[in-house]
């Protein structure tokens, strides 16, 4: 039986060979030439958006880069170990021996104990299947679970743990997690020596926070630096307590603080290969994505976030990106339905993306096509920060939009600053193609450090009101302009933020990359003309001489 989904992969896989080339230049890929781009048909990616030139350069939308990362992973994956090569597909139910109330989770262990689980892919019809306890299976060789209309619901008052490891592919397509019933809550352990998919997972219901019992609902682990774990289209909008985090502040928190809150997906130490989260969903959660204390690598592209607590996406990492997300941050949007009695916010800091590396001896991450909107919020250290202990990072091609009088859209820390040591080597921040907008006053649009040496600021626009050049504080600037008028950041490839009552300004589209070495694609359309020009000029009067002899 084919694997579900193999034509929206291969359509994928095609798009991202084919028209932008394969290879992300970093230590876990190398770089390659690149292709004729596929014609806009032929496309097709995760969230069923059809990106094209125009998109590639927009805040919201990922990048190239990013496209390019995910087509590394997918060529290291095929070469390594070929298809997933299922040995059969069978319908679960039947398979497992599942009665109309018997609990998942047993009859999962059972088969798993005899080895019935070996190079199976399990395929669950439409329904509602039980979830009484733990989980933690470990079958040999490819193994995998689809549920497109399947239902997994946790029982009343289980706090539970569903540990899967495969020592080969993986893949866990299309299921629903139902943890509505009363303190009922889930956590999802991937865990892969090879390659694992996730797709289209969804969570319903919030995670109350009940005393720090609970884990992530989603923690991905590659085992070892070749292995790899992608997770496509996770949506998770129920939401935890706000203000749950872990409580650092020396005073005493407030009455009615719970400390426990569950984050939407956390990456910790055991990880040492590449983690990739493709069009995340996430609402209300503490810290969205919390992947910031692993050795290895996270890469965001994509994805909505909204309203999640303390930090929507928090990464460290010279391999480690988040790029083309769309970030929220606003308490009057905060359900009142939501567990707990704080809004986001309300007693403590939120942030829209954090670098951070905790005792972890890293560089910081990089962000580009970033859209993040801050509306309203009591407390804010800034929609993008990079702490004191994350190194040199990075800001690219990004929005940043802040309502909220004396928080700054970028924060930088003096290296070392926080409970953690400064990371060893370069500690620069750089930034470009920033656009900083919205009615916020009485701060600085950029809060840096001058212990970070040549951190700078490049080509970018402050729109905030009264911005100049006191907005910018602790980092060097290069071309940035401020005011309404201002269009420092639109450059030659793309408009970012463009002004009504600015003139429309000349859109040259990015190129896809050019082979390497050689030239570059405007090189190699002179180059062309040129050829033909010469063919012209003395092939053609060569043939007709040679002719007329």
């Amino acid at each position: 039986m084919e694997e579900p989904s193999s034509d929206f992969e291969c359509t994928k896989r095609g798009f991202l060979r084919a028209g932008l080339g394969v290879g992300a230049g970093s230590a876990l890929s190398r770089p390659v030439a690149a292709r004729p781009p596929a014609g806009p048909d032929s496309v097709a990616v995760t969230n069923g958006a059809r990106p094209h030139r125009g998109r590639f350069e927009t805040p919201g939308s990922p990048s190239r880069a990013a496209y390019r990362a995910l087509a590394t992973v997918e060529r290291q994956v095929t070469q390594r170990s070929g298809s997933s090569g299922f040995d059969r597909t069978v319908n679960a139910v039947e398979y497992l021996g599942l009665g109309s109330n018997g609990p998942l989770n047993e009859a999962l262990e059972r088969a798993d104990a005899s080895g019935d689980l070996d190079g199976v892919r399990l395929k669950f019809p439409a329904g509602t299947y039980r979830i009484a306890g733990d989980v933690s299976i470990s079958p040999a060789g490819p193994f995998g679970i689809v549920g497109p209309r399947a239902v997994f619901r946790v029982d009343s008052g289980v706090r539970c743990e569903l540990n899967v490891h495969t020592d080969s592919r993986g893949l866990f397509e299309g299921v629903t997690i139902d943890q509505r019933a009363d303190r009922a809550a889930v956590s999802l352990l991937l865990s892969t020596d090879d390659h694992l998919d996730a797709r289209g997972l969804t969570f319903r219901g919030p995670a109350e926070a009940i005393g720090d019992d609970q884990q992530a609902l989603v923690r991905p682990v590659a085992t070892n630096r070749a292995a790899s774990v992608r997770i496509e289209n996770l949506r998770a909008v129920g939401g935890t307590n706000a203000g749950s985090h872990a409580w650092v502040r020396p005073e005493s928190p407030p009455p009615g603080h719970v400390a426990g809150g569950v984050p939407a997906a956390f990456v910790g130490t055991a990880n040492r290969g590449v983690i990739q989260f493709v069009e995340p969903t996430l609402h209300g959660w503490e810290n969205g994505l919390y992947a910031s204390r692993t050795p290895g690598a996270v890469q965001v592209v994509g994805g909505s976030f909204v309203n999640n607590n303390n930090t929507a996406v928090r990464i460290s990492g010279a391999e480690s990106f988040c790029d083309g997300a769309t970030i929220v941050l606003d308490a009057s949007r905060w359900p009142d339905d939501r567990p707990g009695r704080f809004t986001i916010g309300e007693i403590q800091g939120v942030s829209g993306v954090r670098s951070e590396t905790g005792p972890l001896n890293k560089e910081g991450a990089r962000f580009r096509n970033l859209d993040v909107r801050a509306r309203n919020l009591a407390r804010c250290p800034g929609l993008v920060v990079f702490e004191g202990s994350a190194g040199t990072g990075r800001l690219h091609n990004c929005r940043l939009t802040t309502d909220i009088d004396g928080t700054p859209a970028v924060r930088i820390d003096a290296p070392g600053t926080g409970p953690h040591r400064a990371s060893t080597g370069p500690q620069a921040i750089r930034m470009d193609r920033i656009e900083i907008r919205g009615s916020a006053t009485d701060g600085p649009a950029v809060s840096g450090t001058d212990a970070r040496p040549n951190s700078v600021l490049a080509d970018s626009c402050v729109r905030l009101p009264g911005a100049g050049p006191a907005s910018i504080v602790g980092v060097t600037t290069r071309n940035v302009g401020y005011g309404a008028d201002c269009t420092a950041s639109q450059g030659t490839d793309e408009p970012v933020g463009t002004p009504s009552a600015v003139p429309e300004v000349r859109n040259l589209t990015v190129q896809p990359p050019s082979p390497e070495p050689g030239l570059s694609g405007l090189g190699l359309l002179v180059a062309a003309g040129a050829l033909v020009s010469f063919g012209t000029a003395t092939l053609v009067p060569a043939l007709r001489d040679r002719l007329r002899r």
